[in-house]
């Protein structure tokens, strides 16, 4: 980038979370310092990690004045660390990174290129191995758009993933505190969303790392006898954190009340199948098309928690 224009360019603070990941984190910090957007700092906020981690975070941070290391005196949890991680940040965007995964070198010129007046925007990001081998998926399907969908698409399902994520700090009065259950950037989604404030960029700008201590890795490979359990769980504490977003319609903050009660039932609720079956499409725009009986079964599966 021409010296002219890294100067007028708004510095983007890139907000990176470590806990015992010294194995693939030098890699990942330089993808991030190799961009060809230049003003930027790194916050590195490391959660306690018992492993070599921040060594090599203050060893890079002594050669690469961009980096600003941390290191927590106690362990504050996943969602905890990046709120403490987003709030040190001084850039006017704030870009979230894994600890593990490598960056095309345009990531930030492209997001921040897209972003518009829209207060968040997310990306595609293609799945590699532990060498850097592509497995052919990708994080989002390739032909996903976000339309004018609404807020009730993401009340049972997530579709944003932090490390796509590119945000502006007009964002941060709506989304902070975080709260400290659920995930943290389907809580963010939510918000930008809800404020019709988001947009999508269809490009995969992360090579996202599939490792046998990654969170995707141990979600598709858990051995717990009820697996479908735990997805019950996690749409139930999403639906309670949802449901009291400070800037709700009280319209909205009852219809996600009821729907949350329905579904915590975890039993047959003749509610959440009538609006499951009549408004399937908006609440499911991702899943294959169902008319008739199909519509109906899957309505009474999901209203017992399938």
């Amino acid at each position: 980038m021409p010296l002219h224009k890294m100067n007028t360019a708004p510095l983007i603070s890139i907000a990176l979370c470590t806990y015992n990941g010294s194995r693939f984190l030098e890699k990942q910090i330089m993808s991030i310092l190799n961009q060809t957007y230049k003003n930027i700092e790194l916050i590195v906020v490391d959660d306690c990690s018992t492993d070599h981690t921040f060594e090599i975070i203050a060893q890079l941070a002594s050669q690469y004045p961009q980096i600003k290391p941390y290191r927590n005196s106690e362990n504050l949890g996943f969602n905890k660390n990046f709120e403490k991680a987003i709030t040190l940040s001084a850039g006017a965007y704030i870009a979230i990174s894994d600890q593990d995964d490598i960056w095309l070198k345009d990531k930030l010129q492209r997001l921040i290129d897209h972003i518009g007046d829209k207060w968040l925007i997310f990306s595609n990001s293609e799945w590699v191995d532990e060498e850097e081998n592509m497995l052919g998926r990708q994080m989002l399907a390739p032909n996903f758009e976000l339309k004018d969908r609404s807020f009730k698409s993401v009340l049972f399902y997530n579709i944003f993933t932090g490390h796509t994520i590119l945000f502006s700090r007009d964002l941060l009065d709506y989304i902070l505190p975080i709260p400290s259950n659920g995930y943290y950037d389907w809580w963010m989604g939510f918000v930008a969303l809800y404020h019709n404030k988001i947009t999508y960029l269809n490009e995969c700008l992360t090579l996202h790392r599939i490792h046998s201590t990654s969170v995707l890795y141990k979600e598709k490979n858990q051995t717990k006898p009820s697996p479908k359990s735990d997805r019950f769980k996690e749409i139930s504490i999403n639906l309670a954190i949802l449901g009291v977003y400070k800037n709700l319609k009280e319209e909205d903050r009852k219809l996600i009340g009821k729907i949350h009660t329905a579904y915590s039932k975890k039993k047959y609720s003749l509610y959440l199948i009538q609006n499951i079956y009549k408004y399937y499409e908006c609440f499911f725009p991702d899943l294959k098309k169902r008319k008739g009986l199909s519509k109906l079964n899957f309505a009474i599966k999901f209203s017992k928690g399938y």
